[in-house]
């Protein structure tokens, strides 16, 4: 089926010069007459067309310009914003870089206190451990005249413990005199559970020579025993000191082993060693590396815990 045309809107009768419709087409006056109302009504469709535009684009022109207008508004506005906006962040800028240079600065007042406090920590430190030495040893000092009595039961020699005391290591290590005791009192201990190793017994004796004497006939004498129990006779030392010496208990056991080896512990804590050859060597430390390539031991054999080490 065909499409229907619309027909084309033709001119206005308005636009459309009079005609007789009565007079005859065929003459040439009649002709030219139409000719020239259709020419008129042209020109009038061109004239409407032409007036119809302007006021079309006098209106699109009206509204590029309020539109233009309104941009422009708008960016003013945008741009008076952003101008703001820009303000307040360099205000916070300079606010923050007046406060980065003031941390800046308090921090490094903070590194040139700390490089002092790190060196004034130092100094304290080296003094702190130099009156630590001293305060030991004004500690071993007043105990010079102290002996320790490990292994003696509880009970022994309540009332007066000096006298009983004095009276066992005359008996022990059978003394031809009866040794002078300033003071003798248990370890500051709780009291031990029944079946618990007792609290060693402190002496502290009125004469040096007599302590000398003690210590060196324990040490001569064998088993020391009291009531058919064993105890034990040994210097009083501070803490710190038993300590340092308990390091070198491994090490003398072995040395025990090595014959025709002498050793000692001196004090405060040096492990002094004589080989069989007569070559000397001490140590202050449980050192892992030997001052001598030579054995120790008289039967050739080295051990790593006989140069005063051990393992572990």
């Amino acid at each position: 089926m065909p499409k229907s045309h619309k027909p084309r809107p033709g001119p206005d009768a308005s636009d459309l010069p009079d005609v007789d419709p009565a007079a005859g087409v065929g003459s040439g006056s009649d002709l030219g007459a139409i000719m020239a109302a259709i020419k008129q009504t042209e020109q009038n469709v061109l004239a409407k067309i032409d007036s119809s535009v302007m006021a079309a684009a006098g209106e699109l022109h009206k509204k590029i310009d309020n539109l233009a207008s309104d941009l422009r508004t708008e960016i003013l506005n945008v741009r008076a914003e952003f101008a703001k906006a820009i303000e307040e962040i360099q205000k916070e800028s300079a606010t923050f870089s007046t406060r980065i240079d003031d941390l800046e600065e308090e921090a490094n007042g903070q590194a040139n206190r700390v490089v002092a406090l790190e060196a004034k920590v130092d100094t304290l430190s080296t003094q702190v451990a130099r009156l630590a030495d001293k305060t030991d040893d004004l500690e071993s000092r007043q105990r010079r005249d102290n002996c320790r009595l490990i292994g003696v039961e509880e009970g022994f020699g309540n009332i007066r413990l000096e006298r009983a005391v004095a009276e066992l290591l005359k008996e022990a290590l059978a003394l031809d005199y009866t040794p002078t005791l300033d003071r003798a009192h248990r370890s500051l201990q709780p009291r031990p559970k029944d079946g618990d190793a007792p609290r060693p017994i402190i002496v502290k004796f009125h004469y040096f020579q007599e302590k000398v004497d003690v210590l060196r006939k324990a040490m001569g004498a064998g088993p020391i025993t009291h009531n058919g129990k064993r105890f034990y006779i040994y210097p009083d030392y501070s803490a710190a000191v038993r300590k340092r010496r308990a390091a070198f208990t491994e090490v003398r056991g072995l040395l025990r082993r090595c014959t025709g080896v002498k050793y000692g512990l001196l004090y405060p804590a040096t492990l002094k060693i004589t080989a069989p050859a007569g070559e000397q060597m001490s140590f202050k430390t449980r050192s892992r590396q030997s001052t001598t390539s030579r054995p120790i031991c008289a039967h050739g054999r080295r051990r790593e815990s006989d140069t005063g080490t051990s393992k572990g």
